[in-house]
This record gives structure tokens, C-alpha cells and sequence, in this order.
């Protein structure tokens, strides 16, 4: 088990994507994206925010390294960054309970 500076170093980088993710919005963003790329508008639409908040929470999850972005014009194409996805677990994975809870059946 790791702790004191060693356990903060290590959890630096996952506290930062955490935060990405750290209002209902964010949450709610990630679910959409999850499931097909979106373009800003559609986003602010199926939200029912402005785009100027909309695009306030993409740059907060942007910067946690949660989504990329495609520009075409005026517009942007938002995804999801899937390596983010595979590093969160990693934080929990050699924990007592993280294996507990996915022993192979």
C-alpha cells in the first residue's frame, strides 16, 4: 500500500480527470458522448444550455483529457477520449476491494 507524497504523486493525475468530470453537466456530457460523437449545438440542445456554458464545462473536461475536438467552420465535433477511460480504473485496480469485486466467475 502506498502512502504520504508517493500515494498524493500517484493520485495527482487522476484528481485532475476527476475534476474534469466534477458537475452534473460534465456528467451528463460524458453520457451523450459516450454514446456517438456530438457537435457543440446538439450538445447545448439535448442539455438545454447556451453554448457559451456548454462550452465552459467541454473546456474543463478538455483539459482533464476527457474530450477532444473537431473543427469544421463555425462548428466543433466533440468525442470522448478513450485512453482516458482505460487510465481511471488504474487508480483503484491492485486494491483489496477492486479485486474482490471483479474476481473472474
Amino acid at each position: 500500500m502506498t502512502t504520504g507524497k508517493r500515494l498524493l504523486q500517484r493520485v495527482a493525475p487522476f484528481s485532475t480527470m476527476i475534476k474534469g468530470l466534477a458537475h452534473p453537466y460534465r456528467i451528463s456530457i460524458l453520457y451523450l458522448l459516450s454514446h456517438e460523437p456530438m457537435w457543440g449545438e446538439d450538445l447545448a440542445r439535448d442539455l438545454r444550455i447556451k453554448e457559451n456554458l456548454l462550452t465552459h464545462h467541454l473546456n474543463a473536461m478538455g483539459k482533464a483529457g476527457w474530450v477532444t475536438k473537431k473543427q469544421d467552420g463555425r462548428h466543433k465535433l466533440y468525442s470522448l477520449r478513450a485512453k482516458t477511460f482505460r487510465e481511471l480504473p488504474k487508480l483503484l485496480a491492485e486494491t483489496p476491494l477492486w479485486k474482490t469485486l471483479h474476481k473472474p466467475l
